[in-house]
């Protein structure tokens, strides 16, 4: 019985380290919630705007648009953006090379190299907050591109390539009737859209779960032990 108890508590702990976050399915963006540039390109369906930089030389600038629009009725959303890691080529790795500044509403919230990665920031991983967007509300998004002109014709001997995906998440959010006593109160979100649960939240959750398993089978071993003592005992007494 003592065995059978160490055991138990040796290996339902060993669980818990190898329980991994679960990825949910994305959903599509929502049709009303358009994102796009200048040039007409477009965030497709499931949030993804593609990046694509071939012809880039040293010394060259360049500059993007790219407007957010809720045109769902009545249907408030906010946003989220997340840089994935680029798919490069060439002599020189324009990820790095690259310096790219976002600047949204007016303040800049990120500068660095164009993967998305910085000193700062880590646009892979933690999502880029663009707010909430009520019906009707659009807003830019500037990019502002650079490359320094300190590189020379040795770097470009073979074309250089980087190719990068922007992926938008959209989260339904409900606004309820706020009492007139009480205007600090919190909006309520719903998640819909393509923002998934957060890997985080599910592996807390795993652990709790298996927690509550080792406590109930604690207390079936002790009450097992001592019904067993209890029958010996009786035993013990004819």
């Amino acid at each position: 019985m003592k065995r059978k108890f160490l055991l138990l508590l040796i290996l339902l702990p060993s669980l818990l380290l190898f329980v991994q976050p679960m990825k949910t399915v994305a959903q599509d963006l929502p049709p009303g919630m358009v994102v796009g540039d200048e040039k007409g390109i477009k965030a497709s369906k499931d949030g993804e705007y593609f990046v694509k930089v071939d012809n880039a030389m040293p010394g060259m600038s360049w500059h993007k648009n790219i407007s957010l629009l809720n045109m769902e009725k009545d249907v408030p959303y906010h946003l989220t953006m997340l840089i994935s890691p680029p798919k490069v080529s060439g002599s020189l790795d324009l990820s790095k090379a690259i310096q790219m500044k976002l600047t949204y509403e007016g303040k800049v919230v990120y500068e660095g190299p164009a993967s998305g990665l910085s000193e700062k920031n880590n646009l892979q991983s933690k999502p880029l907050d663009l707010g909430t967007f009520k019906a009707g509300d659009s807003r830019s998004l500037e990019v502002d591109y650079s490359l320094s002109g300190e590189y020379t014709n040795k770097d470009f001997e073979t074309k250089n390539k980087m190719e990068n995906v922007w992926t938008f998440y959209a989260v339904k959010t409900k606004e309820p009737v706020v009492p007139k006593k009480d205007k600090d109160s919190k909006i309520s979100i719903k998640s819909i859209g393509r923002l998934p649960m957060t890997g985080e939240t599910v592996k807390q959750m795993m652990i709790i779960f298996c927690m509550g398993m080792l406590i109930v089978l604690i207390f079936l071993l002790i009450w097992k032990k001592k019904h067993k003592d209890r029958a010996n005992i009786s035993k013990g007494g004819e």
